[in-house]
């Protein structure tokens, strides 16, 4: 489960929406207004979600959505109209923003060291068991594969532990004990994050903090019920 914050502002987001939906089709079907005239400014919808995304700190979805509803609703700004095909010629910035991850991620601390692991998987699979009790992080990084962390049997060093992650056309799978907490820092650009863990009422609970970007790939963080011994 996410944290209550982004649960909170999912809510929010998605009620307000079929909140003015149905306010929308209501006075349309009174006669109060024609719902098709509205129907040119449906591109608010990115705008909305873009802003939900912002202040969940979701730097690259928010920047993503924000710049597609721009975009389509710059004929009704009275600005030409941009063929949605051409949005595809962009797809040289995805391979340049995986390429600077890479980087802050090289500069950010050693990729190697001791209770660290390090797991790419380019058009192949990579399933990594960590065991150990003094663990400190590493990197997992999937391009076109997928890569499987297992960490029932870890425990974080000091009560923290940083993964640096890179899903650029492929997945990544991490599977936490029940109790830790699950701090999401990744920016997804058309990609998603998903966190089905249990949330930790421990104030003092291991931390695992995922960073990185998703590009077009996806991130699903799970428990596992059982304890590897």
């Amino acid at each position: 489960m996410r944290g209550s914050k982004d649960n909170q502002w999912g809510r929010l987001t998605s009620g307000a929406f079929l909140l003015t939906v149905g306010i929308i089709f209501w006075l349309d079907r009174i006669g109060r207004l024609e719902a098709r005239e509205l129907l040119p400014w449906w591109p608010l919808v990115f705008l909305v979600i873009g802003l939900s995304h912002l202040a969940q700190r979701k730097w690259g979805s928010a920047m993503a959505f924000t710049l597609a509803g721009v975009i389509f609703l710059m004929p009704m700004l009275g600005f030409a109209r941009i063929s949605p095909w051409r949005l595809f010629g962009l797809w040289p910035l995805f391979i340049s923003a995986a390429g600077v991850t890479l980087l802050i991620q090289a500069l950010q601390r050693p990729a190697h060291g001791p209770n660290r692991f390090h797991a790419v998987a380019v058009m192949a699979g990579n399933v990594r068991s960590i065991g150990s009790k003094e663990f400190r992080g590493g990197e997992a990084i999937a391009v076109m594969g997928g890569v499987d962390i297992d960490l029932r049997s870890a425990l974080p060093h000091q009560g923290e532990a940083v993964i640096d992650v890179l899903a650029f056309w492929g997945g990544i799978g991490i599977r936490v004990p029940v109790g830790w907490r699950v701090i999401n820092r990744t920016a997804e650009i058309l990609g998603g994050y998903e966190d089905t863990t249990a949330a930790a009422t421990d104030p003092n609970a291991p931390r695992l903090v995922i960073r990185g970007s998703v590009i077009m790939g996806g991130i699903e963080v799970k428990n596992s019920r059982e304890r590897v011994a």
